[in-house]
């Protein structure tokens, strides 16, 4: 099962212990990769690949990251594992991910678009966190665009991909205000309703403020407190 903004979020909680084997494993692929065979394997690998994706990183190097991405992307898109069949989906949309926030970086359409058309022939179930985040950053591009119509379908998918998530349906009630689009009150009630702390960021946005009878009313339905919260939010995008 794709995890769930929820799921990670109670996983951050929990204190990292490192397994034991993991210096005898590192020293065994680090030994591995000075032979040639081995080498070129491992490089192509899940772990080899975002290894390389986080390098590019460390450097800032974000227009190879994306790329490195968009060739994981096209290297596991129909390769099926024998052994652990059940990652295949996480490892894909995992590698989406870093694709999105490689591209965050750099204001190339091109590289922007490939990781869009991708992930609109990805590997099903549309579920889970990293298939929301994903389709939530293609939203902002789009908006970013003023391809508003495109904004908002998908951060619809990024809201039903991940049902945990709060940060999509407070886009798109953001949205609504904004561009007279949509049920903007509905979703921002829903937002709140998936975590009481966006009723905080809605008090503080500038563009929500404009609607004090919405924030009101969220108030009295969720008994939350009126004050604001000391981080500002004026640019939700």
């Amino acid at each position: 099962m794709s995890l769930t903004s929820k799921d990670i979020e109670e996983i951050e909680r929990e204190p990292f212990k490192e397994p034991r084997f993991t210096g005898f494993f590192v020293s065994a692929v680090r030994l591995l990769t000075k032979i040639p065979p081995f080498k070129k394997a491992i490089s192509e690998s899940v772990g080899g690949l975002s290894g390389s994706i986080f390098r590019c990183w460390d450097i800032e190097d974000y227009e190879k990251a994306t790329k490195l991405s968009i060739h994981a992307l096209e290297k596991y898109r129909n390769k099926k594992s024998k052994i652990t069949p059940y990652m295949d989906h996480h490892h894909w949309w995992r590698f989406m991910k870093h694709g999105v926030d490689s591209a965050k970086h750099i204001e190339i359409e091109e590289l922007r678009n490939k990781l869009i058309d991708y992930a609109n022939t990805g590997i099903e179930p549309y579920e889970g966190y990293d298939v929301a985040y994903s389709y939530l950053e293609f939203s902002r591009w789009k908006y970013q665009l003023e391809d508003y119509d495109a904004a908002i379908k998908y951060a619809e998918i990024a809201s039903t991909a991940d049902k945990s998530w709060a940060e999509p349906d407070f886009i798109l009630g953001w949205y609504g205000l904004l561009l007279s689009k949509g049920k903007a009150e509905e979703y921002l009630s829903r937002a709140v309703e998936k975590d009481h702390r966006v009723l905080f960021r809605i008090a503080n946005n500038d563009v929500c403020k404009q609607y004090p009878h919405i924030l009101n009313k969220l108030k009295e339905k969720y008994h939350a407190e009126s004050e604001a919260s000391p981080n500002r939010d004026r640019e939700p995008l």
